[in-house]
């Protein structure tokens, strides 16, 4: 069996997540207190109680980094493949061995705070619209000076596009006149994964530019290029690119799929992505590692 291992990205967070794991398993306490001893705010109490900074994207990153890869070290996962969902390919690095645990939440940690600190445009799901006319429409209605593009290409019938408010406004008042069923404004801080995080792609370029990434261990399917990678100039390279460019999910299924892929284990909160892979490929079976007791389940089967 060849089994891929998927980290989700923002969205997943709740309060408490990580909690039963770091109360009840050795190894993922080991692991999450590592991280919380590297950052300069109290993680462990915004992931553990109910506590609004959770939602806050500087926050919410470190948590979904740290929540995944207590519950790689619980379960002792390994996988053939590894893909993050945005903010997921951190954890990912970490698991294939391309960056140290150490990097890894020096980088989470500035990620989040870049992406934070970006204001300014939108992003709004679509839900059921044609890719074709989805991408149509946002030429249609994009200009030289205001732009709006897919950022998550989530699954067939699922896309978030981004991009200057006054382009993602234009686009959700005509989207449904061009076959969508759902228009859901995001609430985030910025125009994630578009040309506005160009300034925050610059600067966490210069952040990583003296971090060792070493080849990885097993392939990382990378957002950027959907493809396995294992260069470790390549991964930082499309790690960087990865802040303005789409996250190409579907893609990736269907490149972990063409690669032998037959089964998945998505380690993190909620199943957000275990949903999304079942839209992509019914035949690709992916299980759910959250809690304790999901973790037992499985360490027991």
């Amino acid at each position: 069996m060849t089994e891929i291992i998927l980290f989700p990205g923002q969205g997943a967070q709740y309060s408490g997540m990580a909690k039963d794991l770091y109360e009840n398993d050795e190894a993922a306490r080991k692991v999450l207190d590592e991280i919380f001893d590297e950052l300069d705010f109290d993680l462990k109490s915004i992931m553990f109680n109910e506590d609004e900074r959770l939602n806050q994207t500087e926050f919410t990153q470190p948590a979904l980094f740290a929540h995944s890869l207590a519950v790689v070290k619980s379960a002792k996962l390994t996988g053939s493949h590894v893909l993050g969902h945005s903010l997921g390919e951190l954890p990912a690095l970490v698991h294939a061995g391309v960056l140290s645990l150490r990097d890894g939440v020096r980088i989470v940690q500035k990620r989040g705070e870049l992406m934070s600190n970006s204001k300014g445009g939108k992003m709004t799901a679509v839900i059921g619209m044609e890719y074709s006319d989805l991408l149509e429409l946002c030429r249609a209605v994009s200009g030289d000076t205001v732009k709006v593009a897919p950022a998550n290409i989530n699954a067939p019938d699922q896309v978030v596009v981004s991009g200057d408010a006054e382009a993602v406004e234009a686009f959700s008042e005509q989207a449904k006149e061009k076959g969508a069923r759902r228009i859901m404004p995001l609430n985030v801080s910025g125009a994630f994964h578009s040309h506005l995080m160009k300034e925050a792609q610059e600067e966490f370029g210069t952040f990583v530019e003296e971090i060792e990434f070493r080849d990885a261990d097993i392939p990382v399917i990378q957002n950027v290029s959907a493809k396995p990678e294992t260069d470790g100039a390549v991964i930082k390279r499309q790690l960087v690119e990865q802040i303005t460019s789409p996250v190409r999910f579907v893609e990736c299924i269907e490149s972990a799929a063409a690669n032998g892929v037959t089964s998945g284990i998505e380690a993190g909160p909620k199943k957000v992505l275990s949903g999304l892979v079942r839209k992509i490929d019914k035949s690709l079976k992916v299980k759910n590692l959250d809690t304790l007791e999901q973790v037992k389940e499985h360490t027991n089967d």
